[in-house]
């Protein structure tokens, strides 16, 4: 069966990338997406491997698509009847005028969630992930890194903390929207979190409470996530409508 090909740098992959293909879905076609393979650069931030993974997450649930990659290419050339055709599809002018240069140059966030242990914090952050094309530092891996051997007494997780947020400045920084999926659970050590990153907090509700488990709920976060009244999904659209604003202002 033949198929539809797409061919581009998907630096990043956004909505308007997403509403062409998925026209061409809807007309039940087969699509292949091809990821040209450039060299990391001021305008192509992620590496082709990010690019791939972030299509294929988008996609995990069709097997209409297949995501491929090719080397940089500077042009398509065909001759005379080669079989297929080349097809500009036209979609309403708010969609078209998505632009992934628009995305690079607008502004950087980080985002840090914050709840206790079980609410929920890494699955939000990984969806949003691919929604904000960002960096995740998620605290086990964190843990396993740059806080390798540091404990769970006040002292150690406030050092910890304070050392994510300080490479989440970089990050930031450097061009890179930033969701942290730790902890903090102490209002001192996040007043201190806000000196050195200023993040846009998300509580969320929930996990598990215990002698071992502190928290101290935030007093005004910038949205609260109840997972009890709201899917994932929605909390997903929730964060992205109220954070979008915010790095696009």
């Amino acid at each position: 069966m033949s198929k539809s090909l797409f061919i581009g740098r998907w630096q990043p992959f956004h909505d308007g990338h997403r509403a062409l293909i998925d026209h061409v879905l809807n007309e039940d076609k087969s699509v292949i997406i091809a990821v040209r393979d450039t060299e990391i650069s001021e305008s192509n931030p992620f590496t082709t491997k990010e690019c791939v993974e972030r299509i294929e997450y988008a996609y995990r649930d069709n097997p209409k698509v297949e995501v491929i990659i090719i080397p940089d290419i500077s042009e398509v050339c065909y001759g005379r009847k080669v079989g297929w055709s080349v097809r500009r599809i036209r979609l309403n002018r708010e969609i078209e005028e998505i632009s992934a240069t628009k995305i690079r140059n607008s502004k950087k966030r980080v985002i840090w969630l914050t709840g206790n242990v079980g609410s929920g914090k890494t699955s939000l952050a990984y969806l949003l992930k691919e929604r904000l094309n960002a960096v995740v530092l998620d605290g086990d891996e964190m843990r396993a890194s740059i806080s390798l051997g540091a404990g769970f007494s006040k002292k150690e997780r406030e050092v910890h903390n304070l050392r994510v947020a300080r490479l989440a400045k970089i990050l930031c920084d450097q061009g890179h929207n930033v969701v942290v999926s730790v902890i903090a659970p102490f209002r001192s050590t996040r007043e201190k979190i806000m000196e050195i990153v200023n993040p846009y907090w998300i509580y969320i509700k929930g996990g598990e409470m215990g002698k071992n488990k502190p928290y101290e709920v935030p007093d005004v976060p910038d949205i609260t996530i109840d997972p009890t009244k709201e899917s994932l999904l929605e909390s997903i659209e929730k964060i992205v409508k109220e954070v979008g604003d915010i790095m696009s202002s």
